[in-house]
């Protein structure tokens, strides 16, 4: 189950009274997914918080790039997208070609993926180890 105290995130809006419900809420859906699954969120994660223009909107990879950049080939990316619109982590948004990937926040409108993605960039760590490999205790 992760664990996440004040000291070791300040300053990424990321605490454990503020957030302990959706924390738990976050951590019980992503072990409900498919390592695949997880590793593709981090893909989107990346993609959605990193290395974009400004033009772009906030908390969204966009398809045709995720697509190109993963190599799976599109019926498994969509069962993968699925899987992840089932546990609330994205939802697909706009119509075919141009789909984009939003990353949804928790049921309280915080999002826990960005806050993680920040901590993780903050602290020169893997968002993999985190999303995919489940180590939390490297975000202490």
């Amino acid at each position: 189950m992760m664990k996440c105290t004040k000291s070791n995130i300040a300053g990424t809006a990321l605490s454990e009274e503020a957030h302990a419900n959706d924390l738990r809420d976050f951590d019980v859906r992503l072990r409900s997914v498919s390592e695949r699954a997880r590793k593709l969120l981090v893909h989107i994660a990346e993609m959605a918080y990193h290395g974009r223009g400004q033009d772009r909107a906030a908390d969204v990879a966009y398809l045709p790039e995720l697509y190109e950049s993963t190599g799976l080939d599109v019926e498994s990316m969509y069962a993968l997208l699925k899987e992840l619109q089932a546990a609330r982590f994205i939802a697909v948004q706009d119509p075919y070609p141009f789909e984009d990937v939003k990353i949804l926040p928790c049921a309280s409108g915080w999002n826990a993926l960005a806050a993680i993605s920040s901590l993780c960039e903050a602290k020169g760590i893997s968002m993999r180890d985190i999303i995919v490999n489940f180590r939390f205790e490297l975000l202490q």
